[in-house]
């Protein structure tokens, strides 16, 4: 596997091209702004599918650049589709520079659905909490998870905008910390990866919500 993390935009979103070495197909994540640099990313693949973790515009905000030269489908989780032309602030979409309107996904995911990339398998899990529809993008045989918004170093994801809910983002975490390895490497949606492991250790918010009832 060959996984290019791309910080994009001024958030430094994190848009994940994940390529088979042997087949060469590759899937593009979170593509949020700088499509030029996404497109070089994707030079001497064969791109078949475009993700999202959650409908936040800084994570979908070059959806319908990608879709139109690339011409393949876009999937997220059908929880998310009221997110995706949705500015959150006044200015954000001009601020992150999202490309709206986003398409209406092509297809939607749904948990435990399993994404082939050549010989890869990306296994969805949805982890609702940051919004409705978040999902992660767990790789297993290469120990890697991508988790969008729900998990950071040193910190997880907000639950204060719309759709968010503090309650689901607490299982969530609960569950991504008891099905995956502590030696997974997770790709955040903004800022530096980190491992589940260290997140275990390290994170006080982490545990700091998971002891709150």
């Amino acid at each position: 596997m060959i996984l290019k993390v791309l910080p994009v935009g001024p958030l430094s979103m994190n848009c994940s091209v994940v390529i088979d070495k042997e087949s060469r197909q590759s899937v593009v994540i979170d593509p949020g702004a700088d499509a030029e640099a996404i497109f070089k990313a994707l030079e001497n693949t064969e791109p078949k599918l475009i993700l999202a973790t959650h409908g936040h515009i800084d994570h979908v905000g070059q959806v319908k650049k990608l879709k139109e030269q690339l011409k393949i489908p876009f999937l997220m989780h059908k929880a998310d589709v009221f997110l995706l032309n949705d500015p959150i602030w006044n200015g954000f979409d001009k601020y992150v520079g999202a490309d709206l309107p986003c398409p209406e996904p092509d297809g939607f995911l749904e948990d435990h659905q399993e994404i082939c990339v050549g010989k890869l398998r990306l296994k969805v899990l949805h982890t609702p909490g940051h919004t409705p529809g978040h999902c992660c993008f767990y790789i297993e045989d290469q120990r890697v998870l991508i988790a969008g918004d729900l998990l950071f170093r040193g910190s997880v994801g907000r639950w204060d905008l719309p759709g968010g809910d503090l309650q689901q983002l607490k299982r969530s975490l609960q569950r991504v910390i008891s099905e995956i390895p502590e030696d997974t490497s997770v790709v955040c949606g903004h800022g530096e990866g980190t491992t589940i492991g260290r997140e275990k250790v390290f994170n006080p918010l982490l545990r700091e919500i998971l002891m709150a009832r």
